[in-house]
This record gives C-alpha cells, sequence and structure tokens, in this order.
C-alpha cells in the first residue's frame, strides 16, 4: 500500500488514500447488472451454438448434395459418351478406314510365311520318301541278276563301239580328202610357179 505524501508539510492524507483503493465487495445494483451481463453472455453463447450447429448441418447437406451432383453429373456424362462411342461404332462399322491395315496385312503376310513353311516341309517329307522308296528299290534290284540289264548294258557297249568305229572312218576319210586336197593345192602352187619363172626367162629383157 501506497501512502499519499504530506500536505503542507502534514500528515498522509487518509481519506485520499481510501478514495484509490478498488471497492471489493459490488453493491447490489452492480451485481444485477454483472447477473444481467453473465445471463445475457450465457443466452448469446447458446444462440452461436445453435447457429453453429445449424450451419454446421446446413454445410454437410450442401457438401451432400453437391457430391450427389456431381456423382449424377459423372454418370451423365459417361452415359452420353458411351452412347457416343456407340453410335459412332455402329455408323463407322463400314468404313474401311476403321481397319487396321498394318495389322490385317501382318496377319496374311505372316499366314503367307506359315503356309509356305508348311509347304516347304510338305515337300522335303515327299523327296525324302521318294529317295527313300528309291534307295530301297536300287537295294533290292542290286541283291539280284538282271540278264536283261546286262544284255541292254551289252547293246549299248556294241552301239558305242560301232560308233567309234564309224567316227574313225570319217575321220580317215576326212582325213584323206583334207591329204588330196593338200596335195592338189601343193601342184598347183608348183606348177604356177613354174609358169612364172618360164615367162620370166623368156622375157627379150633378160
Amino acid at each position: 500500500l501506497k501512502l499519499a505524501t504530506p500536505i503542507d508539510g502534514g500528515l498522509p492524507s487518509v481519506v485520499m488514500a481510501s478514495q484509490s483503493l478498488p471497492r471489493l465487495i459490488p453493491n447490489e445494483e452492480e451485481q444485477s447488472r454483472l447477473f444481467r451481463r453473465l445471463h445475457h453472455n450465457a443466452q448469446a453463447r447458446d444462440r452461436q451454438s445453435k447457429q453453429d450447429a445449424s450451419n454446421f448441418v446446413f454445410r454437410q447437406r450442401a457438401i451432400d448434395d453437391m457430391k450427389a451432383e456431381t456423382r449424377n453429373s459423372k454418370e451423365m456424362a459417361r452415359t452420353a459418351h458411351s452412347e457416343r462411342v456407340s453410335r459412332w461404332t455402329e455408323k463407322m462399322s463400314t468404313n474401311p478406314l476403321t481397319v487396321d491395315l498394318w495389322a490385317e496385312d501382318q496377319a496374311k503376310y505372316e499366314a503367307n510365311l506359315a503356309m509356305h513353311r508348311a509347304e516347304k516341309q510338305r515337300s522335303l517329307r515327299i523327296q525324302k520318301q521318294q529317295y527313300q522308296a528309291h534307295a530301297a528299290i536300287l537295294d533290292r534290284a542290286s541283291g539280284e541278276v538282271d540278264e536283261l540289264e546286262q544284255l541292254r548294258a551289252e547293246k549299248r557297249r556294241l552301239v558305242d563301239n560301232t560308233k567309234c568305229l564309224k567316227a574313225m572312218r570319217d575321220i580317215e576319210k576326212t582325213n584323206a580328202r583334207m591329204a588330196k586336197v593338200m596335195q592338189n593345192k601343193q601342184q598347183y602352187e608348183v606348177e604356177r610357179q613354174q609358169k612364172l619363172l618360164a615367162k620370166a626367162f623368156s622375157s627379150p629383157s633378160l
């Protein structure tokens, strides 16, 4: 507690000190005003709580409505898209541009390759079977004496020998003709030279 300073050199003023102290016990009017204020604040808080609860319910309902509207909009958009795709698919079903030409050509190419491979394998299998059959025939034929084949071989040799003899005779005749031609040519050349020499010696200038 701070005492007041003396006035005009006298003792501290007790009255002024008591006036500066706050009143600890309110009177009846102040108590009534305080109760009214507390009651008003309680009512205000209660109204605010109710308003907050109502706002929360309204906000939650609005959020649920917006979510439902968004879901409905998305569902309607998906339905419209599906219907549009189905409608255009039906319209473009006869359009040749809707076909994957590359995939179709690739499938045909692979089918042709498979067919060629199968054909080649079949051809190789047939050739192998034919070779085996031919080898079996040769094996059977080699184990037997074929007199007809021997006669045919003898006949072929006879024909070859006859042809060879005939060719040799033809060659001899040709050589004889050639020799005769050469002899005649040489004889003609000798006679020509002799005539030239005789003519040269008989010339009066010599």
